[in-house]
């Protein structure tokens, strides 16, 4: 337990003392600084002389139409739309189409027909939707004239309110989503930086011959558990402190957020849900990391780290895919399952926990499965350490390291 401790308090030493790691974060911190005071920094400058005026026409600033053969007059175009630029004619419109004074043309050459000229289509385009409905309506209602039908009767026959209540047993997923999302997303850079530092400080020691001379000294297992303990911390603090400048930030500028984004941000920090994630992340973070660490000790160069790691960063890459499915649907079956498998339910349970509603049963079950297999890890991992500690020839694959393991502890 001392030599533990020992390694513990020096790597965590050498790695708070980095230039790199005290850089980025005061240079996160500084963002997030400026990001949350945008809304104090706009009301600094407004003045309250721009705002505005409500209105139920479109804009349809940036496009020129054309209206040929009488289709319709200007004065209907006003009754649905703002800015509206009206064009003699066609060449005249796509002169200015091809001069960038406008962004797109319309043409009405009947009441019933549009050409829609643009010079750059967009994949999801629907530029002409606003005109071609104005265009609907001003025909509905000829039709209903010439019918002898009064269109303001028809329209205020056609205008019903429905009144709608809602009461929400469980829990509302619009509250919840954007701060399950920051926690997923920072939960993942936790890992994937922290995971890449800690296999990477492994191999280094391997590479320069370094870890010959702990081995002398210390036990491979207190090596293995003080590096990861020591990066896990590290990962904690730094993200910690980033989250409280969050925090602060969002804090003292309260007053100049609208309330819709406070009720984003503020909505989902629930104790019960605080709780669920900071659990799993724990476990989920520390099973990562010793993965991480033994797969770093397989390998005897620098160069190798990346293509050892891979394989489970890819499956943390599954883990983060499968999560943000569940931030959209968080019922899927492939999302409840993934909430009990250990590799993904570090991402995948907090989040249908935060957007639905998840059974303490079910909590049980997968924290159970993910402090087994953490702690699973965490023994194999050590016994990889200890054998790629003693390896130096070509980089060793997980599965060749868990058969030479089980073929030693049987002798």
């Amino acid at each position: 337990m001392h030599n533990i401790s020992k390694v513990f308090m020096f790597e965590l030493k050498s790695i708070l003392s980095k230039k790199s790691m005290i850089i980025t974060t005061a240079v996160i911190s500084v963002i997030l600084i400026i990001v949350t005071t945008i809304p104090t920094i706009i009301s600094l400058f407004d003045d309250g002389e721009n705002v505005p005026i409500p209105t139920d026409k479109i804009s349809l600033m940036g496009s020129g139409i054309v209206i040929l053969n009488d289709a319709v007059t200007a004065e209907e175009l006003d009754l649905f739309f703002v800015d509206v630029e009206i064009f003699d004619s066609e060449s005249d419109v796509r002169k200015a189409l091809n001069n960038e004074k406008i962004s797109q043309a319309f043409i009405i050459n009947s009441p019933t027909s549009l050409t829609t000229i643009v010079i750059n289509r967009e994949l999801y385009s629907n530029a002409s939707y606003p005109l071609q409905n104005a265009l609907t309506q001003l025909q509905i209602q000829r039709n209903l004239i010439e019918l002898e039908l009064d269109p303001i009767k028809v329209s205020q026959a056609y205008n019903v309110n429905i009144t709608l209540s809602e009461e929400v047993i469980g829990k509302d997923a619009s509250d919840s989503f954007l701060i399950a999302y920051v926690l997923m997303f920072a939960v993942y850079m936790l890992v994937i930086m922290y995971g890449a530092m800690v296999s990477t400080s492994v191999a280094r020691e391997k590479d320069n011959r370094t870890m010959e001379l702990l081995i002398t000294s210390t036990k491979p297992d207190a090596l293995i558990i003080g590096k990861v303990f020591a990066n896990g911390l590290a990962g904690v603090m730094q993200f910690g402190f980033i989250t409280i400048v969050g925090v602060l930030g969002i804090w003292i500028n309260r007053a100049n957020y609208p309330t819709e984004i406070l009720s984003m941000v503020l909505g989902g920090l629930r104790w019960d849900s605080m709780m669920v994630f900071l659990i799993f992340t724990f476990f989920g973070y520390l099973l990562y990391l010793f993965i991480y660490a033994s797969l770093g000790s397989l390998v005897s160069k620098m160069e190798d780290v990346s293509s050892s790691v891979a394989p489970i960063t890819l499956l943390f890459i599954a883990s983060y895919i499968v999560a943000t499915l569940g931030l959209q649907m968080p019922e899927i079956m492939i999302v409840k399952i993934g909430s009990y498998v250990p590799f993904t339910a570090i991402l995948a349970m907090p989040v249908r926990y935060f957007l639905t509603s998840v059974s303490w049963i079910e909590l049980a079950i997968s924290l159970a499965l993910m402090t087994f297999t953490a702690w699973l890890f965490a023994r194999i991992s050590i016994d990889i350490y200890r054998l790629g500690s003693l390896n130096y020839g070509n980089k060793m694959s997980f599965v060749k390291a868990l058969k030479l393991i089980r073929e030693d502890k049987r002798k």
